[in-house]
């Protein structure tokens, strides 16, 4: 699978080829050539089945499916792009789904980002304008992140929940007293 991808940020692109290439997506920078939305949202959903959702834990399954049966809210915040975030949160059961917004220009992605941005503290801003605009107040909440970029968050919630921490979250986790869970590869 390839994407066209809108940027003159050559670095974030070798960064992207690198964290995509194992999953067979080839990232391609094309000048202003830019991806229509349909085009993307086919070749997303074939991603998402082919190799993402088969990647997904077993347990991360078991997670999301004993909050739902426990009456919670779900809620998916992710620092990724909005038009991956959206339909894999949706294949995971979210009911509200939140990544980094995307700018399309006549039908078609212009390579820039939009609005409120989804990483470290924007997860806070987008979680409390979600709640400010649904008048609801939160009396228990829950975050899982590996990340130690999700700090504002995890310190935000009732229920800190680092989950296959990276180091540094891990380090932190420890020093606050948040107990770290792992959760383990389908064998």
């Amino acid at each position: 699978m390839k994407i066209v991808l809108a940027s003159n940020n050559q670095g974030k692109l070798a960064e992207l080829q690198a964290l995509f290439a194992p999953l067979g997506v080839e990232l391609i920078r094309q000048g202003d050539l830019f991806q229509g939305e349909a085009e993307v949202a086919v070749e997303v959903q074939r991603l998402i089945a082919e190799q993402l959702l088969p990647r997904v834990y077993p347990e991360a399954l078991e997670l999301i499916a004993s909050h739902r049966a426990a009456g919670h809210t779900l809620m998916l915040v992710s620092a990724s792009e909005e038009f991956l975030v959206r339909p894999m949160g949706l294949a995971l059961g979210f009911e509200h789904i939140h990544g980094v917004p995307c700018e399309v220009r006549a039908g078609r992605y212009s390579g820039r980002t939009q609005g409120l941005l989804t990483y470290a503290e924007g997860k806070v801003h987008c979680l409390e304008n979600w709640l400010m605009r649904q008048h609801v107040e939160v009396q228990q909440s829950y975050f899982y992140s590996d990340s130690h970029n999700d700090l504002p968050l995890l310190e935000w919630v009732s229920e800190p929940r680092p989950t296959n921490p990276n180091a540094r979250l891990t380090a932190e986790a420890e020093r606050r007293g948040w107990a770290c869970r792992w959760l383990n590869a389908a064998a």
